[in-house]
């Protein structure tokens, strides 16, 4: 790893119970040339901290409560000096990665969005159309069917890793700390959008992702999972929609989310 001040990319990472993947995604990130790690730990309770502590030539912080993904991000940002910022999920990691192109494309569109790919080395629905009344009633609509084989603007792609410029991620103020979680990728995107900014993606640039890796997996987590996914669905329907998707859209994402819950803690 690049030990000089200055950095080409930041790799900022939240990890929360992500013992089971760690070890793997610190190898693997670890190859990326002229780039600096930098890891915001939730408080974790499975063994994370413990194995983020004996490592070597990464910034660490560890926070003393879950503060979610949003503000444990921006944490990170403050201590980073990388021109490109990669968030990056704990269970995610760069199969195939070129630096050159990378930068090429970050000056041009100033967020890229790699090909990621699932167990099954098969791309992952990871390109979104951005959320409205239409496709939350019928979901099929939300992923958007693209070619993963060509290079295209993606309009909401999952940040489970994401390339962003340094002055576009300042300009933007960081993500929403409104959002604990989930939506906070597409809650940035509309900002983005708002100053004609589209994320670009590449299939030259390839991450794998590991689903759903926490170590502690409990009903409790698991009804909480489906409860923040609520909270963040109806605050973005609630700051970007119009009255009539609002009045709709906020009660279904409620009734959804109540049955969901239920049906974890019941079976």
């Amino acid at each position: 790893m690049n030990t000089l001040k200055e950095f080409e990319i930041s790799i900022i990472t939240v990890t929360y119970n992500s013992k089971n993947v760690l070890k793997k995604f610190l190898k693997e990130v670890k190859k990326i040339k002229d780039g600096e790690i930098i890891i915001v730990d939730n408080n974790s309770s499975d063994g994370t901290k413990e194995i983020l502590k004996r490592e070597k030539n990464i910034k660490k912080i560890f926070l003393k409560k879950n503060v979610g993904f949003a503000k444990a991000n921006n944490i990170g940002f403050k201590i980073s000096k990388g021109k490109i910022l990669l968030f990056l999920n704990p269970d995610s990691f760069p199969l195939k990665f070129e630096i050159n192109k990378l930068k090429e494309l970050i000056k041009k569109y100033k967020i890229v969005a790699p090909l990621i790919l699932k167990d099954d080395k098969i791309p992952e629905n990871s390109v979104r159309e951005f959320p409205s009344l239409k496709n939350f009633i019928f979901p099929f609509l939300w992923k958007k069917k693209i070619d993963y084989n060509k290079e295209q603007f993606a309009p909401q792609p999952m940040f489970s890793a994401i390339f962003i410029e340094r002055d576009l991620f300042e300009k933007l103020k960081g993500f929403d700390e409104r959002f604990f979680i989930y939506f906070t990728d597409v809650e940035f995107m509309e900002r983005a959008k708002k100053e004609k900014i589209y994320a670009f993606f590449s299939p030259e640039i390839v991450f794998y992702h590991k689903r759903g890796e926490s170590s502690l997996k409990t009903k409790f987590i698991l009804s909480r999972k489906y409860l923040d996914w609520g909270r963040g669905a109806s605050k973005y329907f609630s700051i970007y929609k119009n009255f009539f998707e609002k009045l709709i859209t906020i009660p279904l994402i409620w009734i959804f989310t109540i049955i969901r819950t239920i049906l974890i803690i019941v079976l």
